[in-house]
């Protein structure tokens, strides 16, 4: 008992801080770009890896990508929508936007008859839309920007459902000049039929025409006691 005890506490000291993971996991890119030695990509590889396991976000987007793309490891869709999916809920835009477009441009490969999580898809929408209308994250998109987070706002994210509506309270011609159809079916396609937001027997330019109203979001807010 007394050995199991100090063992435990041996492997506690050591544990690596999140800086120490940050580090190697960028030590592990730097290896893995630089390409110089015959090793060096598979020990690149390695580190960001393993720091991806131990919770780094920048790593796991990168071993997304590098699964995606078939890069150095094997194509892997699915495995690559887990990597994404652990690093935009740690909040990297990037791994959100990865996330996103993975799953509007490539849902049956990723997650089959499934629906994704609608409150994690949100949040991912909201985050990736808002790093690109401020620059920061991700480069400055206003147009990019703003579609994201009228599919944030469709799928149920309240904040940006409030930053809609007060948007075209300023702004009437705001989202005028998005593809407003499209992306209303996209993301109730990825809905459960309940929850949908285009009525049943409501033609699609007119729900369209409904979304460029304030009062269209205003009415989607929920009052809490």
């Amino acid at each position: 008992m007394i050995l199991a005890c100090v063992s435990a506490v041996a492997i506690a000291v050591h544990a690596a801080t999140p800086q120490e993971v940050a580090a190697s996991a960028m030590e592990g890119y730097e290896l893995f770009m630089r390409d110089s030695l015959p090793d060096d990509r598979q020990k690149g590889y390695d580190m960001m890896l393993s720091a991806a396991w131990e919770g780094d976000a920048k790593a796991a987007n990168n071993i997304g990508w590098l699964m995606q793309h078939g890069e150095f490891t094997g194509k892997d869709l699915k495995g690559a929508f887990r990597w994404y999916e652990r690093a935009a809920d740690q909040g990297l835009p990037a791994a959100a936007l990865n996330y996103i477009e993975l799953i509007f441009n490539q849902s049956e490969e990723v997650l089959g008859d499934r629906l994704p999580d609608r409150e994690r898809l949100a949040k991912a929408s909201a985050l990736a839309g808002i790093s690109m209308l401020m620059g920061r994250g991700l480069p400055y998109d206003s147009k990019r920007g703003e579609e994201l987070l009228l599919r944030a706002a469709l799928l149920g994210d309240e904040k940006s459902v409030m930053t809609v509506a007060q948007q075209l309270e300023m702004y009437p011609d705001s989202f005028s000049y998005l593809p407003l159809e499209e992306i209303a079916v996209q993301c109730d396609t990825l809905l459960p039929e309940c929850e949908r937001n285009v009525p049943k027997g409501m033609a699609l330019t007119e729900f369209a025409d409904n979304m460029l109203t304030p009062a269209f979001w205003y009415s989607k807010i929920k009052i809490k006691d």
